[in-house]
């Protein structure tokens, strides 16, 4: 018996990182998965999508851009066609944005940041949640950051976004509760993509050399003085033990599940380096 067994699930950004650890842990755990990324369907298809066969699961996948309208509704539609239902909406499509301060940076840029970190996800909501409405069941789960509750020097977009999505959530919470619709919010660690594109945009904003191997290296080591919350241990010399992609998917997994059932308007950190 799976913690999900006859539910259905719409996950996007599933093609790496966050979003493919919480597809594979809710198919695992039973669920029927509908999955989408930017990069060609056959490419997801033959990635995630077939992983998550051979586990026996069960998966729909899409190439989506979920920052417009249209391609979301069509999405949502097509899988209620499939499944018949949706009760698991996880929105964990982002982008880092741009590494500039405001004063350098157009609107453009400050602008699709906003509409992929957090148009997807009134987008995803607004067409998902008439289902989950209808039947008086969901679970909405969306990603944010640790940046979506403190400072990041020259990502004011991104942090921006990610701050709303933990208004949004909150709000969000407090409207369908009536419905026995739970809404949350993640924010975790990093990923080794992920980073490594913040931190090759933050050395060309500043000019500084990036040794893109030794970053690499340096991300995926286990140092010998690397401790759970090591960040506010610095001056005795430890390091920051992180969370990743599979810390997160765990926290999706409970949020999911119906161990979470009066669990609402949260926001919970998987990456070890926030504390509030």
């Amino acid at each position: 018996m799976g913690r999900l067994d006859g539910k259905v699930a719409l996950v996007t950004a599933a093609g790496r990182g966050h979003g493919e650890a919480v597809a594979r842990r809710f198919a695992k755990e039973g669920a029927s998965v509908a999955i989408c990324d930017l990069i060609p369907v056959q490419v997801l298809e033959e990635t995630v999508g077939r992983q998550i066969r051979a586990d026996g699961g069960q998966v729909l996948c899409f190439q989506t851009d979920v920052a417009q309208e249209d391609p979301v509704k069509q999405m949502v539609q097509q899988t209620l066609d499939r499944f018949g239902t949706i009760d698991i909406l996880a929105n964990v499509v982002g982008i880092a944005g741009p590494t500039k301060d405001v004063w350098d940076m157009s609107l453009a840029e400050w602008q699709e940041t906003l509409a992929v970190n957090l148009d997807s996800v009134f987008l995803g909501c607004k067409y998902v949640l008439p289902e989950m409405i209808r039947k008086q069941y969901g679970r909405v789960i969306n990603f944010s950051s640790g940046t979506g509750k403190q400072p990041l020097s020259h990502r004011t977009p991104y942090a921006a976004s990610k701050m709303a999505v933990i208004g949004f959530t909150r709000t969000l919470a407090a409207d369908v509760g009536r419905y026995n619709i739970t809404a949350n919010a993640i924010c975790p660690g990093g990923h080794e993509e992920r980073s490594l594109e913040l931190a090759r945009g933050r050395a060309e904003y500043t000019g500084e050399a990036l040794d893109e191997e030794a970053f690499r290296l340096g991300f995926r080591a286990t140092q010998d003085n690397s401790v759970i919350a090591g960040r506010w241990c610095a001056d005795e010399g430890f390091t920051n033990k992180a969370g990743g992609p599979e810390d997160a998917a765990s926290i999706a997994l409970f949020l999911a599940s119906e161990e979470a059932g009066n669990f609402t308007g949260q926001d919970i950190n998987s990456g070890g380096g926030v504390m509030w």
